[in-house]
């Protein structure tokens, strides 16, 4: 309480020199101050100062805004509240100061304060701050010609709707941006705000237009194969064509009515192509949103007959795209997600479910399983799950498969899937954890499963490798830090 009764004196002293008609409104702020700091009401509390700050700012005595800001540091300071502990508070204080560099048109502070509001945002994990910060962030960006930067804040800040596919509060975002910036008398940020919005407007509509152009395409794809979305390839599938014309004519006898046959195909070929071309050029434009197609292709694959093994290769390929954009976009797992797992009972229940997968004669044993590590249980079993069954489907008949466990360190864990496959081509070791990175007949296998279980280690704060030194089988290594 002392050091409440003190503050209040030095916050009294910063103000000597406002206005008379600004004195009133300055002592309702320190008095909701003092209060709340005596209630431990931290973050209300800064905002009172923050206000009082502003009271200071607009009667331009800036020293004693300063210092009224630097008191209150101190004060949180002597109560053992740190940005770590309170990240919310000192973005307050902080945004406060911001607002008084830019005032005073000192660029070169103001960009230091942005970047210590960036990092107390960040702790926070608030949306609302963190979408505060992005558009404070803009505003600066904006009124010192970094135009570009603005924009990408402006981005980030929608993509955090767009992720979860929630466009209806993307849309309300856009429109309180637009409101802010005009309340602000910020034209700048108002034009390009509301250019952004358009843009992102567009964006829905393409996707949609992707979507329909999808069905068309796989529609075509079911009286003859699908046309080639550039000149050479319509050209080879354009002689395909008329081999099944010919064919077709000579069969029925009837060579006039294939004759028309093939002309409707080549009418409804250039029709297709310049949709191709349309639908390539708002893509190209539109990458962002991409990810979304994998939920809006569903419908149309459920008419398909899902008896079709290549129905089903394109179901599990859009499955897959859907899991590694939601991984991908997914946050990074807390700490807090961590249990401490008896390893040998969880270890041999995922064998359990692998073991009728397995070749004859192949062995899968567990190594070093015994003890506790403390892991995000969930997570590191879809990967050990997926590492598997790999193993499973690789090993020839009489081989082995390894599950090992190793402690490397006070927080660090290492579970290895070791098999006596074929082992890894070298041309395929560099891209084996990049998604789309080689092209192949979905028939063979999507590729995306270890790129997905890449990212999922890289979420729970470690990483999958493949051990170089094994040239017989293969050997892969998930490493946890925690």
């Amino acid at each position: 309480m002392r050091r409440i009764l003190t503050l209040v004196l030095t916050l009294t002293a910063a103000a000597l020199g406002m206005w008379a008609d600004s004195q009133n409104e300055l002592n309702r702020y320190l008095k909701d101050y003092n209060t709340q700091m005596a209630s431990r009401q931290y973050l209300p509390a800064a905002r009172s100062a923050a206000a009082a700050a502003k009271v200071c700012s607009d009667a331009r005595n800036y020293d004693g805004a300063f210092r009224l800001l630097s008191n209150v540091d101190k004060a949180l300071a002597s109560m053992d509240i740190t940005p770590d502990s309170l990240p919310r508070v000192y973005y307050a204080i902080e945004k406060a100061r911001f607002g008084i560099y830019r005032k005073l048109d000192n660029n070169t502070s103001a960009a230091r304060s942005l970047s210590k509001m960036g990092n107390y945002a960040k702790k926070s994990g608030n949306k609302n701050v963190v979408g505060d910060m992005l558009f404070n962030e803009a505003q600066y960006y904006y009124a010192t010609d970094q135009k570009t930067k603005g924009d990408i804040c402006i981005a980030r800040l929608i993509k955090q709707f767009d992720n979860s596919k929630d466009y209806k509060a993307a849309d309300t975002a856009y429109r309180k941006l637009i409101s802010k910036a005009v309340s602000a008398n910020d034209a700048e940020l108002v034009e390009h705000t509301y250019e952004s919005y358009m843009q992102w407007s567009d964006s829905i509509e393409a996707a949609n237009a992707n979507t329909e152009l999808g069905k068309v395409k796989k529609e075509y794809a079911e009286s003859q194969e699908t046309i080639a979305e550039k000149d050479s390839a319509i050209k080879a599938r354009t002689g395909w064509i008329v081999t099944f014309v010919t064919l077709f004519a000579i069969a029925l006898g009837a060579l006039a009515v294939g004759g028309l046959f093939y002309w409707r195909v080549l009418s409804k070929n250039r029709r297709m192509r310049k949709s191709v071309e349309a639908a390539n050029a708002q893509s190209a434009a539109k990458s962002a949103i991409l990810h979304n197609m994998s939920s809006q292709m569903e419908p149309t694959l459920e008419r398909l007959d899902q008896n079709d093994p290549a129905v089903q290769n394109l179901r599990g390929y859009v499955k897959r795209v859907g899991e590694l954009s939601d991984v991908e976009n997914a946050e990074p797992r807390e700490t807090d997600s961590l249990e401490d797992v008896n390893l040998e009972p969880f270890c041999e229940a995922i064998a359990a479910k692998i073991r009728p997968e397995l070749k004859s004669r192949v062995v899968l044993t567990l190594d070093g399983t015994k003890g506790y590590a403390r892991i995000d249980a969930p997570e590191v079993e879809k990967i050990l799950t997926h590492l598997l069954e790999n193993a499973a489907k690789f090993t020839p008949e009489g081989g082995k498969i390894t599950l090992a466990y190793k402690k490397r360190g006070a927080k660090s864990h290492q579970f290895i899937v070791t098999d006596s496959g074929p082992g890894i081509p070298e041309e395929e070791r560099e891209t084996l954890f990049k998604a789309f990175s080689t092209t192949s007949d979905l028939a063979d296998g999507d590729k995306l499963g270890l790129p997905i279980c890449a990212l999922r280690a890289e979420k729970i704060n470690g990483n999958l490798t493949l051990d170089p030194s094994i040239r017989t089988g293969a050997s892969f290594i998930l490493t946890i830090r925690n």
